[in-house]
């Protein structure tokens, strides 16, 4: 059975792991995936992990030890933490804050970077739902949208991506 997360033990965890970040400096991770839409739209009630896409400031290794030892402390799943999301990054544009403390600032990928994100995983029916729900969030005409998403693409999948990008749309707004 899989652990999932909610928003309440992801903003825990967050705040456990600010305790352990200690430097001199304030640490930037950009979370994607399930987490960042789950902290924000409450997209749905809980997501298997929190897909850190960059860390800044410090070493990726020194915010992983302090990851495993929150999730020790707060009996998590020990990858609660992780870079699984890394395969659907293609360069990075940063959204709006998600938790911020004075060792620590967790910001999402901008909105239209988790829409091309879930476009070119476009795996299964939450993938579908978290597009769709990225896609109402972004406003204007299609090729507007379009143009704003296509930047982010995986290379090599960006003619699934488009194609969903065409369902997704049909379905939502109707053919046009």
């Amino acid at each position: 059975m899989v652990n999932l997360l909610s928003r309440l033990e992801i903003l825990a965890a967050f705040r456990a792991l600010s305790a352990e970040l200690t430097s001199e400096s304030q640490t930037e991770i950009v979370v994607g995936g399930g987490a960042a839409l789950v902290l924000l739209y409450d997209a749905r009630e809980a997501t298997k992990d929190v897909d850190a896409v960059r860390i800044s400031s410090i070493e990726a290794s020194v915010v992983q030890a302090a990851a495993q030892r929150v999730a020790d402390r707060l009996d998590l799943p020990r990858d609660w933490l992780n870079d699984g999301a890394k395969g659907y990054l293609h360069g990075l544009a940063t959204g709006e804050v998600l938790f911020e403390s004075l060792s620590l600032v967790v910001r999402s990928v901008a909105v239209q970077q988790l829409l091309a994100m879930k476009l070119s995983a476009w795996r299964d029916d939450v993938d579908i739902e978290d597009a769709r729900l990225l896609l109402s969030k972004l406003k204007g005409p299609k090729a507007a949208i379009w143009s704003l998403v296509e930047p982010f693409l995986v290379p090599g999948r960006e003619l699934k991506a488009r194609y969903a990008f065409e369902d997704l749309w049909e379905t939502q707004h109707g053919s046009s």
